[in-house]
C-alpha cells in the first residue's frame, strides 16, 4: 500500500460557493418514529434527492447564459463525485467541459480538464484521464498560471508512472518540478517532489527516490509547503526506504508516526496505508500473524479505489504463499485477475502474474504454470526494459545538472518560424531583419519612456511624502523637545524621522513592499504629524492579528498622501480633539485601506483641501495606471463626505483596494 495515487484537484470560482448539504429539521423529527438505520438511510435518500433537484434546477436556470451553465454543470459534478457517483460526475464535468471549449476559456478548461482527469483516474480509465490532463495542461499553459501548469503536469506524471510508461512520467515530472522551482512557488512543492519520487521508486532507484523524499520532509514544516496527505506520504516514504535498506525497526517508527499522525487528523487513507506497510515489515520479520491480522485491519479502510484491493489480495496471498497455504492464495491471485483495473497498475499486474506462476507450480499445475511465465515474463520486458531505465537515469542528470531545458509551446512554435523564415531565403531575411531591428528601436525607445515616466512619478511620490515644510516642521519640533531638555522624546522622534527618511528613499525605487513595511512607515508619519500638531488628534490603525503582513507584498507609498490630507486640512479648523482611523482588510486578491477622521470634511469652498486631495488623486491616478498596465490588476477608489451619508457626522471617509502582487 502507498500513496503515490494522488492527484490534485484546484479550487476555483467555480467552486467558491457554499453549498447546502442538510436537511431542515422538520423533516428529521418526522422520521423519528422509524428504526434509526432505516431513518438515517430515508434521511440520506431525501437529502441526496433534494440536492440534486437543486442542481438540476440550477441548470435550467442558467437557460442560455454559458459561463452560469458552466458553473451549474461544474457544482453538480463536483456534488455527484462527493457523494460517491463517479460516472454521473463525469457526465456533468463533461458537459461542462464541452461548452468551456465553445466559448474558448483557457483559465475555465484547465480547471474543469483537470477535475474530470482526476475522476477518469479513480475509476481507472487512466486514457481518459491522460486526455483530459492533456487538454488541462495546454490550457494552463496559454493562462501562464506557472502554479496551475506545474500541478497538472505532476498529475499527468503520476498518471503515467501507474501505467508503466516511467519515460513520459520522468518528463512530465522534471516539467513540473522545472516550473515550481524556476518560479520559486513553493505551494505544496512537497507533494511534487514525493510524486517525483514514487517514479523512481517503481524503477527500484532508492538513491533517487531517497533524495526526492528528503527534499520533501526538510520543507514539509514550511507554512503551504504540505498538505497533511503530504505529511503523511512523507512518513510513508521514509519508512518504505528504511525498509528497502534492512532497518526495520526504524520502518516500523516511521510507520507509527503515520498512524499517530492519520488517527489524530481522521485521516483514513493514511491509517491503511501506515497499517498495511507495517504489515509488510512483520511479513520480513518473520511474523506472518501479525502481517495477516494488520493486513485484515486494513481492509476496513478502503475507498473505492480498486488498487488496494489489488494490493490487499497480493500481499495476503503472499502470506499464505510463505505459510504453505497455496490453496488460498491462489484464490486471493485469481480475484485480482479478474478485475478489468489490474491493467491500470502494472506494479500489481506484475506481483499477480509472479503469483500465479509459482502457485501453480507448486500446486503441479505444469500447464497453466508455463503459461503464466510465459506471461509474467512479457510483461517484464515491457515494463522493466534497462534502456528505458538508462534513458529516465539520462534525463533526470540532464536536469540536475542544469544542461536540459524545458520547453513551453510558445518557444517551440517560436523556434519553427525562425526554422521556415530561414528556408525562405536571402532577400526575405534581410527585409524580415530590418523588420525586427525596427520593432526592437521602437520598442526601446517605448521602455525608455515608460522609464522615464516611472522615475518621474517616482519622484512625485517622494516629493509628496518628504516636502521641505514637513521636514522643517518636524526639524523644528525636535529642536523644541532638545531646547526643553525632553531628551526622551526628541531621541524618540528623531528615530522616527530617520526611520521615515530611510523607508521613503528605498521605497520610493522599489516596485512592492510588504504590508508590514507600509503600516510602520504609516505609523511613523503620523506619529511625527501628531508631535508636530502638539497632540491635536489621536489616531488608530486596525488589523486582524491573523493577517499575514510580513508576507503580503504590494505597491508602496499610496496611502500616506490620503493621511497626510486628513491631518493638513481635516483638523485644521476642528475645535476639538481629532481622531484618524486606519482600518486594513483582506479582501482575497486585495488589500482594503480604510482612511476616516472626524475633521471638517472637504468643501467645494476649501480651495487649498480640495487643491491637496486633488494632487493626491491625480498622483494616485497615475501609479494606478502603471501598475494595471504591469500586472494587470485594478484598484478601487472611493471618497466620501461623511456629512453626506449622516448630518450628525463630519470628516471624510476614503476606501482604497489596493492589488497584492505576490504572485506577479
Amino acid at each position: 500500500m502507498n500513496f503515490s495515487q494522488s492527484h490534485t484537484t484546484e479550487c476555483s470560482t467555480l467552486m467558491d460557493k457554499s453549498k447546502a448539504r442538510f436537511l431542515p429539521f422538520l423533516i428529521i423529527v418526522s422520521l423519528s418514529c422509524f428504526p434509526k438505520t432505516v431513518v438515517n438511510q430515508e434521511v440520506a435518500d431525501v437529502a441526496n434527492d433534494s440536492m440534486q433537484l437543486m442542481y438540476k434546477n440550477s441548470i435550467d436556470d442558467a437557460a442560455n447564459d454559458k459561463l452560469k451553465r458552466i458553473e451549474a454543470h461544474f457544482e453538480f459534478g463536483e456534488y455527484l463525485d462527493n457523494q460517491g457517483q463517479p460516472e454521473a460526475s463525469i457526465q456533468q464535468l463533461e458537459t461542462a467541459l464541452s461548452i468551456t471549449k465553445s466559448i474558448s476559456n483557457d483559465k475555465q478548461i484547465s480547471i474543469v480538464a483537470n477535475y474530470l482527469a482526476n475522476i477518469y483516474a479513480e475509476t481507472g480509465n487512466f486514457k481518459a484521464s491522460n486526455e483530459a490532463y492533456i487538454t488541462a495542461l495546454a490550457s494552463a499553459e496559454k493562462t501562464l498560471n506557472s502554479g496551475r501548469i506545474a500541478m497538472i503536469s505532476m498529475n499527468l506524471a503520476s498518471n503515467y508512472n501507474y501505467t508503466g510508461d516511467y519515460e513520459k512520467a520522468i518528463k512530465y515530472g522534471l516539467y513540473a518540478l522545472e516550473i515550481k522551482e524556476t518560479t520559486q512557488n513553493l505551494e505544496r512543492i512537497c507533494y511534487h517532489y514525493i510524486a517525483m519520487g514514487n517514479i523512481f521508486r517503481e524503477n527500484s532507484n532508492t538513491v533517487k527516490w531517497e533524495e526526492y523524499v528528503q527534499k520533501a520532509y526538510k520543507m514539509k514544516d514550511v507554512e503551504g509547503c504540505a498538505s497533511l496527505g503530504d505529511r503523511a506520504k512523507i512518513y510513508n516514504s521514509l519508512g518504505g526506504i528504511a525498509v528497502q535498506k534492512g532497518e526495520m525497526e526504524k520502518g516500523l517508527q516511521y510507520y507509527d508516526t503515520l498512524f499517530a499522525l492519520s488517527t489524530e487528523a481522521g485521516y483514513e487513507q493514511g491509517i491503511c496505508t501506515a497499517l498495511t506497510n507495517s504489515a509488510g515489515v512483520y511479513r520480513q520479520l518473520g511474523d506472518y500473524s501479525k502481517a495477516l491480522q494488520l493486513t485484515n485491519k486494513a481492509e476496513k479502510y478502503f475507498g473505492e479505489n480498486p488498487y488496494d484491493v489489488l494490493f490487499s489480495n497480493n500481499f495476503k496471498a503472499e502470506l499464505y504463499q510463505l505459510q504453505g497455504q497455496y490453496a488460498k492464495a491462489l484464490e486471493l491471485a485469481g480475484k485480482n485477475l479478474q478485475m478489468e483495473e489490474i491493467n491500470n497498475y502494472s506494479t500489481e499486474k506484475l506481483k499477480t502474474l509472479q503469483l500465479l506462476y509459482e502457485l501453480n507450480y507448486h500446486l503441479k499445475n505444469w500447464d497453466k504454470a508455463f503459461f503464466w511465465n510465459d506471461s509474467l515474463r512479457a510483461t517484464e520486458r515491457r515494463l522493466r526494459d534497462e534502456d528505458i531505465r538508462q534513458s529516465l537515469e539520462e534525463l533526470e542528470t540532464r536536469y540536475e545538472t542544469g544542461k536540459k531545458e524545458q520547453q513551453i509551446e510558445l518557444l517551440a512554435a517560436e523556434n519553427k518560424l525562425k526554422n521556415q523564415r530561414i528556408n525562405i531565403g536571402i532577400v526575405l531575411l534581410v527585409v524580415l531583419l530590418i523588420v525586427i531591428l525596427l520593432i526592437i528601436y521602437i520598442e526601446q525607445i517605448q521602455k525608455k519612456q515608460a522609464r522615464l515616466k516611472q522615475i518621474e512619478l517616482r519622484l512625485q511620490v517622494l516629493r509628496a511624502q518628504m516636502n521641505p515644510h514637513f521636514i522643517f516642521n518636524v526639524m523644528g519640533s525636535i529642536q523644541n523637545f532638545v531646547m526643553q531638555n525632553d531628551n526622551r522624546k526628541a531621541s524618540d522622534y528623531l528615530s522616527r524621522f530617520a526611520s521615515l527618511t530611510r523607508a521613503t528613499l528605498n521605497n520610493s525605487v522599489s516596485e512592492t513592499i510588504s504590508l508590514a513595511d507600509e503600516i510602520e512607515m504609516l505609523k511613523n508619519y503620523i506619529e511625527l504629524e501628531k508631535m508636530r500638531c502638539t497632540d491635536k488628534f489621536e489616531f488608530a490603525i486596525r488589523y486582524d492579528e491573523a493577517l499575514e503582513v510580513d508576507f503580503i507584498q504590494i505597491p508602496p507609498m499610496l496611502i500616506q498622501p490620503f493621511v497626510e490630507n486628513s491631518v493638513k486640512h481635516g483638523f485644521k479648523n476642528l475645535e476639538g480633539k481629532g481622531f484618524l482611523s486606519l482600518t486594513i482588510s483582506d479582501k482575497t486578491d486585495w488589500i482594503e485601506f480604510v482612511i476616516e477622521d472626524n475633521g471638517t470634511g472637504f468643501q467645494k469652498s476649501d480651495s487649498k483641501a480640495t487643491s491637496h486631495l486633488s494632487m493626491a488623486n491625480t498622483i494616485f491616478e497615475k501609479r494606478r495606471k502603471l501598475i494595471q498596465q504591469k500586472y494587470k490588476k485594478d484598484f478601487k477608489f472611493e471618497k466620501l463626505n461623511l456629512k453626506d451619508i449622516n448630518p450628525e457626522l463630519s470628516g471624510v471617509r476614503i476606501s482604497i483596494q489596493i492589488p497584492i502582487l505576490n504572485n506577479d
